[in-house]
């Protein structure tokens, strides 16, 4: 079994890096024709390298997905109580979410040329993403310098 999913991830990797070559070749080769709503020129392919960052995005995150609920269905089998403990993480991220999503502010935003954004859960969902990121930032950050602190009292 572990043979054959080696085959197929070898054989998608593979394609994988022939698409994005093709695509790049497309962005970087073809032109400059296209004049955007700004007035400036932009690639010819420019949608097709967009497309393909969103294809490969949302093939990431349904791999994972699906990854995930295999190992926790598994997980689940063997060892409940354990399995369960694995869930916390999720829990916690959506939970970190929620109080990031409360934090935010829905002030409307003046943006250049005066036009007003003024969406507020848009806005409150830009400032969810930027403090999570900051916050996840800090416990990786907190995480490795413990790392590294057992690493040296282990020498």
């Amino acid at each position: 079994m572990a043979k054959l999913s080696y085959k197929v991830s070898y054989y998608v990797f593979y394609v994988c890096i022939a698409v994005i070559l093709v695509v790049l070749a497309m962005f970087y080769c073809v032109g400059y024709d296209v004049t955007n709503a700004a007035g400036l020129t932009e690639p010819t392919n420019t949608p097709a390298l967009m497309y393909l960052m969103y294809g490969m995005f949302f093939l990431c995150v349904a791999v994972t997905v699906i990854a995930a609920a295999a190992q926790f269905g598994a997980a689940l089998k063997d060892n409940p109580k354990a399995a369960i403990k694995s869930f916390m993480g999720l829990i916690l991220l959506a939970v970190l979410l929620i109080v990031t999503y409360n934090m935010g502010s829905d002030a409307a935003v003046t943006m250049g040329g005066g036009t007003v954004y003024d969406n507020k859960v848009m806005l409150k969902v830009t400032d969810m993403f930027l403090y999570s990121t900051y916050a996840l930032l800090i416990v990786a950050a907190i995480g490795t310098l413990l790392n590294l602190i057992g690493v040296f009292k282990q020498k």
